[in-house]
């Protein structure tokens, strides 16, 4: 079994910070956000990495207005 990864914050946290977000977009009617960068990202996701500072391989989180969030990265070869 795999440790999950330090986020600085208890998964519950991260939870609570979606489920906020999903009541949101439910009061404007939207399908969900996409976001793009560093700061939205981690906020809602935790996810750290250097990889941010490569202009040329953007990475993004759409979190649905019903559903889990769904990362957009690239690949790294």
């Amino acid at each position: 079994m795999m440790d999950s990864p330090v986020r600085g914050f208890p998964v519950s946290e991260f939870e609570a910070r979606l489920k906020r977000v999903q009541k949101l977009m439910a009061a404007e009617d939207l399908a969900g956000i996409l976001l793009m960068t560093e700061p939205e990202v981690r906020y809602f996701s935790g996810f750290h990495t250097q990889f941010w500072q490569s202009p040329t391989r953007p990475w993004f989180l759409f979190i649905p207005a019903d559903k889990k969030p769904i990362a957009v990265i690239p690949e790294i070869g």
